[in-house]
């Protein structure tokens, strides 16, 4: 037990081995502190080197003959001690990783696809969805990149009841799609930029030459669309 609370403060396991030995019968030569200790010879010396680094053993000699001796136990209180110091000041760089770590955080909730395949990643990310999904913006878009895929990932939709609320251009009037409640803006509201948000996400999809995605995972960002888009709904007509 004595020897776990001695590693605890620096002292490596023959290090702490031979201490305690000296401790016990006082001043010993390195082949006297072997047998006692059972570390081997060449160790001891090892060790011994490392003790007097730290204060904790000292040489004499008697009778032409070299002996260690073991410092006194305080000077374990001033280890104590100096660790106790390094710590504190090791603790003053936590409040500067939590703000590195945060900004890293940040960096990595926002996601970036290009092309069809990745537009298609979004759409399947989307399908996982514990919440309803809210759309605006170049709802027709999708089906004219995607002709084939869009209808089997709503068909998916439908099976996993995820419901949808829309807020569409007029042009597209009437609309008739499952689990889904849509709502109309004006058509000189036009728009090349898809938005979905879900689950705590949102996903911008801009239907350019080679479309592109950002899904991000934000609170503030998806508070602030969410509001947007309840408002779009608020203002929209059926």
């Amino acid at each position: 037990m004595d020897k776990e609370q001695l590693e605890k403060i620096g002292l490596s396991p023959n290090e702490a081995k031979c201490y305690l030995t000296l401790v016990k019968i006082g001043s010993a030569s390195a082949n006297e502190i072997s047998r006692k200790s059972g570390i081997h010879r060449v160790s001891v010396y090892d060790a011994l080197r490392g003790l007097a680094e730290k204060g904790l053993v000292s040489q004499i000699t008697k009778v032409n003959k070299l002996l260690f001796d073991a410092g006194s136990p305080e000077k374990i209180t001033d280890m104590i001690n100096a660790k106790e110091e390094e710590l504190k000041e090791a603790k003053k760089i936590v409040p500067k990783l939590l703000l590195d770590f945060k900004m890293a955080k940040e960096r990595q909730e926002i996601h970036s696809f290009k092309g069809l395949a990745g537009i298609k990643t979004v759409l399947k990310e989307m399908l996982s969805s514990k919440t309803e999904i809210l759309d605006f913006g170049a709802e027709y878009k999708i089906r004219e990149f995607l002709p084939y895929d869009y209808p089997h990932w709503d068909n998916e939709r439908v099976r996993r009841k995820i419901r949808m609320r829309i807020v569409a251009n007029i042009k597209i009037k009437p609309a008739r799609i499952p689990l889904t409640r849509i709502r109309y803006i004006p058509a000189e509201f036009n728009s090349s930029v898809s938005t979905y948000i879900f689950d705590g996400k949102t996903i911008l999809i801009m239907w350019v030459d080679n479309p592109m995605a950002v899904l991000i995972e934000h609170k503030t960002v998806y508070d602030s669309y969410k509001n947007y888009f309840e408002y779009l709904w608020k203002t929209s007509v059926n």
